[in-house]
């Protein structure tokens, strides 16, 4: 399984994800190898061949741990049909896999080294959680042993050019309904060596989003969010406030009340262009009281 990144970047900024382009290649001079080729459900493994990603970040201390992949949604119906995709591979020949890798499941947002491997596996299930198939029902694939190759990892470094960052103005209130702006405060800071635009909250341009990590509080919906962003032009080094006070947080707001004492995490996505970043999410976090 041979890895192509595309084009010479090895820069991943926050929220983003690499690009990878895979290919299956026999590199056999004599012998003719029979594959199967991807089909709807092969990205998520309901049906042969599996082909997926796996990622890891090197920490602090110089070793590589698993990152672990974000859930996702996608429809039930999916082609469980895998036998007519049957296809040779003679010697030097390769079958693209572009298309069917998993769809973003990684969180990259910590600057630093990443590296990311492909995965081609053929199981011969007979469908959605099955098991493998009897040898006799196999179709061409009768007699090819189950297999599983991977790529060598591509590694790539993750920038965080904007930096946002949550601090916790108060403590929630158990039963009180205050608004999101009274207790927390977001920033933006252009941590690159060029300029850089942001937008405030809209409806259509520049979205956000807050979750806990313990249900101790309802889930915030911002409201009153004007149709269009306003747009600033960061300076290297400079700060701004989108979220909670200062002039260029914009009127989107919601309210939120605590359900019980304790202490969480808040979570905050911002989505700076959700029309042009493929639904890239800057993310931030603080610890919250709900008192």
């Amino acid at each position: 399984l041979v890895a192509k990144p595309a084009g010479d970047a090895r820069v991943i900024e926050a929220g983003g994800q690499p690009h990878i382009e895979f290919a299956l290649v026999n590199t056999s001079k004599t012998r003719t190898h029979k594959v199967v080729k991807p089909g709807d459900g092969s990205e998520c493994g309901w049906r042969d061949p599996w082909v997926h990603l796996s990622a890891e970040q090197r920490g602090v201390d110089g070793k590589w741990a698993a990152l672990d992949p974000r859930g996702y949604g996608r429809c039930g119906l999916y082609d469980s049909d895998w036998l007519k995709d049957v296809v040779e591979l003679k010697p030097g020949a390769e079958l693209s896999l572009k298309g069917w890798s998993a769809p973003p499941l990684f969180d990259f947002q910590y600057p630093g080294k990443v590296r990311v491997t492909g995965h081609y596996e053929y199981r011969a299930v007979g469908g959605k959680g099955g098991k493998a198939r009897p040898d006799a029902e196999r179709g061409a694939m009768a007699g090819v042993p189950l297999f599983a190759v991977r790529s060598e990892p591509v590694e790539f470094e993750v920038v965080r050019p904007l930096d946002v960052r949550v601090r916790v103005k108060k403590a929630l209130k158990v039963g009180v309904e205050m608004k999101v702006s009274e207790v927390i405060e977001v920033t933006v800071t252009n941590t690159s060596n060029a300029p850089r635009t942001v937008r405030n909250l809209s409806q259509h341009e520049c979205t956000a989003e807050v979750r806990l990590a313990a249900e101790l509080a309802t889930r915030p919906e911002f409201k009153d969010a004007p149709v269009y962003a306003a747009k600033k032009e960061l300076k290297p080094g400079e700060t701004v406030t989108l979220f909670g006070g200062g002039d260029f947080a914009s009127t989107a707001d919601g309210t939120w009340k605590g359900l019980k004492a304790g202490t969480t995490r808040v979570h905050f996505s911002y989505y700076p262009d959700v029309r042009n970043s493929g639904g890239r999410a800057i993310r931030a976090e603080a610890e919250l009281r709900v008192e």
